[in-house]
């Protein structure tokens, strides 16, 4: 699971709406030519002065933030997370259906707390180097010393010990039961001695990395050595005119609505929009003394008209969200829906609180995207109305996440990526995953919530944990420790020269591994 500010839902138009397994169908075009005549114009300058230019073989993908870290025990926001995903192979994945299935690996169980874990594959390291169980152990190892300071080392905190029994084959025993314990193993495995190089170059992914810097990363993919290349370009308009200039193949995050909307109608481009479970929020921090009181928790929330938002600003293609995750997903609580819009409820709240006779002054920050700031410019004309004066802050990607996972913030809108366990609760909710361990950066405790999500984790029989962590849920939504948004779709922009390109509910650039290009040389 990784976080973003990316990810923006957009109404449907001439593109390919594409289901998890990739298989699209075509849509009714609409005409949203009138919402950009500015755009317009440009394009046409843009085109005139450098359509054609740059021609390569390499596919070029544009991204809105930087790759953070090429290192799968670092990976915790969206883009590294993607990247990371490429260069390093797991124990385990998910497939279309969020369940678990062997990628380096595959488990037994030998007894609840007792998995044997095979190698299934012959894997080598881009060096040439095989995979061993060693390696595994290792990895997995780092991620649980706290001197590492993994971000994902409470997500493996239950395994008591490894066991390397030869060179395919280890054990693993946990402090207790966990049917969902095969899915924790989706960090990528290193090679032992590259764990304490300042930079991880070597992986087992499909992909190698060839160069890496703030703005540009450069893979090749290990079967016929077709490179791809990663550039930021923050400003999505940028990104379209790039595209539409042949300066990129493919575009895709933080794409705003009537952006998407007139680039899908040009036949020089392919769209496609996948159902996503990118799930957007509010998050707080408790330690604030107005954020502290769930009166003051309870009067934000009413005060957002996330319907609207969804129908004016996202056009109908994001969906509220009532929990963190999806109704369809299988812990999933479709009970659920989110704090409904009442402004007067918002403002009785508020003079509960104590805050009738002055107005709230809070400070939210966002990122410098252009539509991430739009939809921080409605919440605070929204709040406006119940008397709260929310002062938005936006700053470029790397500081507005540091400060995030600092702690330096009253309010903040991020979204979470890639949520296929229900370990998120643990992750983001439990009082002992304060930072740098875990992501409870609202420093959030609750001692029924700590009970019912190690409740959940304890449970043998399936229907029993999803029935504790749908309780964790419902109380969440009465504690709103955060405030559910939306959940949005994953959007993707290409070029006609490249295919086999799609992508799935978590935005993930998997299907990199059959994305091929049309030669520069070729002819038409």
């Amino acid at each position: 699971m990784s976080e973003a500010a990316t990810a923006s839902g957009e109404s449907l138009s001439n593109r390919t709406f594409c289901s998890a397994d990739g298989v699209g169908r075509k849509v009714a075009p609409r005409n949203h030519a009138r919402r950009w005549p500015h755009f317009a114009t440009l394009v046409i300058l843009s085109c005139l002065a450098g359509c054609g230019e740059g021609e390569t073989d390499t596919i070029r993908i544009g991204i809105p933030t930087r790759v953070l870290t090429s290192d799968p025990r670092f990976a915790s926001d969206a883009q590294s997370a993607r990247i990371v995903r490429l260069l390093h192979r797991a124990p385990v994945r998910f497939d279309a259906n969020l369940q678990p299935v062997p990628d380096l690996m595959r488990w037994e169980m030998l007894a609840p707390v007792h998995y044997r874990l095979t190698l299934v594959a012959n894997a080598v390291f881009s060096n040439g180097r095989p995979v061993t169980a060693a390696d595994v152990a290792a990895t997995y190892r780092s991620v649980q010393d706290q001197a590492v300071a993994s971000p994902h080392r409470l997500s493996i905190a239950n395994i008591a010990t490894f066991d390397v029994l030869n060179k395919r084959r280890l054990d693993v025993r946990l402090h207790q039961p966990d049917r969902l314990f095969p899915g924790t193993l989706t960090i990528g495995v290193l090679a032992a001695d590259q764990l304490t190089d300042a930079a991880v170059t070597i992986g087992a992914g499909n992909f190698e990395l060839v160069h890496w810097s703030a703005e540009r990363v450069q893979l090749a993919r290990r079967s016929d050595r077709q490179m791809f290349e990663f550039a930021v370009t923050q400003d999505a308009t940028v990104r379209v005119l790039k595209l539409i200039a042949g300066e990129i193949d493919i575009a895709q995050g933080n794409l705003p609505p009537e952006l998407f909307n007139w680039a899908a109608s040009r036949s020089a481009l392919r769209a496609v929009q996948v159902p996503g479970s990118t799930f957007s929020y509010l998050g707080m921090n408790l330690e604030d003394p107005m954020l502290g009181n769930l009166l003051v928790r309870r009067a934000l929330a009413h005060a957002i008209d996330r319907e609207t938002i969804v129908r004016r600003v996202f056009f109908g293609t994001a969906r509220l969200a009532g929990a963190v995750l999806p109704p369809e997903h299988w812990a999933g609580n479709s009970t659920l829906t989110g704090i409904a819009y009442d402004p007067e409820k918002s403002r009785q709240l508020l003079a509960q609180a104590g805050l009738s006779a002055r107005r709230l002054e809070l400070e939210m920050k966002t990122s410098t995207d252009y539509f991430r700031v739009r939809v921080a410019t409605i919440l605070q004309q929204q709040l406006a109305e119940v008397g709260i004066d929310l002062k938005v802050r936006s700053y470029d990607w790397g500081t507005f996440y540091g400060d995030v996972v600092a702690g330096r913030f009253q309010l903040y809108g991020l979204s979470w990526v890639g949520l296929e366990l229900p370990t998120i609760f643990r992750h983001a909710f439990h009082s002992a995953s304060l930072p740098p361990g875990g992501a409870n950066r609202g420093h959030f405790e609750s001692e029924l919530i700590d009970h019912l999500i190690e409740q959940a984790e304890s449970a043998t029989a399936v229907d029993q944990q999803a029935q504790l962590y749908r309780d964790v849920q419902s109380q969440l939504d009465r504690e709103l420790p955060i405030v559910p948004l939306w959940f949005e779709d994953q959007l993707v922009l290409q070029g006609t020269k490249v295919s086999g390109y799609t992508t799935d509910l978590q935005g993930s650039y998997t299907a990199l591994q059959q994305t091929y290009k049309e030669s520069a040389g070729s002819e038409n």
